[in-house]
């Protein structure tokens, strides 16, 4: 299922998680940097794209998560080695430019992790990136510029006078938290 991030990089900065919560393990100046830079790396990674997803995510190494080692202690993000996965780019837009921080749109597919692709953004520059915000804004058919707040549907709820089950089956795309199973989090 296709995915859509808005992600907001760092230029200059290189951390053992590849956002801005992580050690830094490197800084260059980044000021050499253009935007017409910036976009023609970004747009370079468009199509098929192997990427190496980051030592502290999920991916898994013998049945554990590789965050695990790293947080247990049995290894350093340099030990945990992952194999490139095939992802797809089907689109990124650079949103704007300003100092050493851009934002950027990206379209893909399944499996892609942003980190990875503002690492290796970095990485092609010659000065390091790292990711500081993310937000999902698609997948599939769920787009948040479609969704309505909580106010809203409370709003249209009392307006209507709706009970919890009548508003799930007028909306579709809510899911009553009874539903959700939280003690599987992966």
């Amino acid at each position: 299922m296709d995915k859509e991030y808005i992600a907001e990089l760092k230029l200059g900065v290189e951390t053992d998680t590849w956002d801005i919560e992580g050690k830094i393990l490197a800084q260059k100046s980044a000021g050499h940097i253009g935007r017409r830079e910036i976009m023609d790396t970004a747009v370079s990674m468009v199509g098929d794209y192997f990427q190496v997803p980051p030592a502290y995510s999920a991916k898994k190494i013998q049945g554990k998560p590789a965050y695990y080692y790293i947080r247990s202690g049995k290894k350093t993000p340099g030990e945990i080695i992952l194999s490139p996965v095939k992802v797809k780019i089907n689109n990124i837009n650079l949103l704007f430019y300003s100092g050493n921080i851009a934002g950027i749109k990206i379209s893909c597919s399944s499996g892609t992790y942003v980190r990875s692709i503002v690492h290796d953004i970095g990485k092609r520059l010659g000065c390091g990136a790292v990711l500081t915000g993310l937000a999902r804004t698609k997948i599939g058919d769920f787009d948040l510029n479609l969704s309505l707040g909580l106010n809203e549907i409370l709003q249209i709820a009392e307006k209507k006078k709706l009970n919890l089950e009548e508003i799930i089956s007028l909306y579709k795309g809510i899911i009553n938290i009874e539903y959700c199973n939280f003690n599987k989090i992966d």
